[in-house]
């Protein structure tokens, strides 16, 4: 369990400003999974993505025979169902979301075993869904607005239909970020060497940081629902031009 679940955004964003004294390959955080080892963090409102926002992650999956179920890369899910869950599909061609009572698949061959980059944008009617920068779907579905019991990589639930493989790179934020940024710095660091940030780094909610098997949460205060345990948001973003 992560001790340091939540960060300070301000002292977290001031050192990733400091530019560092020599720029190094960028390598994505990678963690192993061996369908025993899956990670938990405890629920919070930052990462409900009902109002739009985006889920990017490095994948491959480790497995030649079909499992029985879809192995589940992250999961944000409680009583009610997930208010987002994202699957690498048993035959290992394509991704698989659900949210609430609603799935979409977006097909992609991942049988080679390596990883790939993907990236899930939520807009108001449709999530847009990239694998190594090409849009391969657009499915009608959205993240739902539902309570959370945690925050889960690797399954469903903490046990539920564990992944297999590699899960590196994941960068959660509470907008749709552009493709061409998604783009951009899917093989580079948030901040450059320069120290030029990101043009949405004020919008990034967390960030894996597998080499202690962890995940940062960015948000300085906790976000707390309505008093109905419904949670205030506003209206849903429109998409941003591609």
């Amino acid at each position: 369990m992560l001790r340091a679940w939540r960060f300070l955004a301000t002292p977290f964003l001031a050192l990733c400003l400091a530019a560092p004294a020599a720029a190094a390959p960028y390598r994505p955080d990678i963690a192993l999974f061996d369908g025993t080892n899956g990670m938990a963090y405890p629920a919070d409102y930052s990462l409900n993505l009902s109002a739009g926002g985006t889920i990017e992650f490095y994948v491959a999956p480790k497995w030649t025979t079909a499992p029985a179920y879809d192995p589940v890369i992250l999961s944000n899910a409680g009583e009610k169902g997930a208010s987002y869950m994202v699957v690498l599909l048993r035959d290992r061609d394509g991704i698989g979301i659900r949210a609430g009572d609603q799935t979409a698949l977006a097909p992609f061959d991942f049988t080679d075993g390596k990883l790939h980059h993907v990236a899930l944008i939520c807009y108001a009617d449709k999530t847009t869904v990239l694998v190594d920068g090409v849009v391969v779907a657009q499915p009608a579905i959205a993240f739902a607005d539902l309570p959370s019991s945690g925050f889960f990589i690797g399954s469903a639930d903490g046990d539920t239909a564990p992944m297999v493989g590699a899960i590196g790179g994941v960068r959660i934020w509470n907008i749709p970020v552009s493709p061409d940024d998604l783009r951009t710095y899917a093989m580079q660091d948030l901040v450059d060497d320069q120290g030029a940030a990101h043009p949405d780094i004020q919008s990034l909610v967390g960030i894996s940081q597998f080499q202690t098997r962890s995940f940062a949460l960015l948000s300085p205060e906790p976000l707390v629902a309505a008093d109905d345990g419904a949670a205030a948001v506003e209206p849903l973003p429109q998409e941003v031009s591609q």
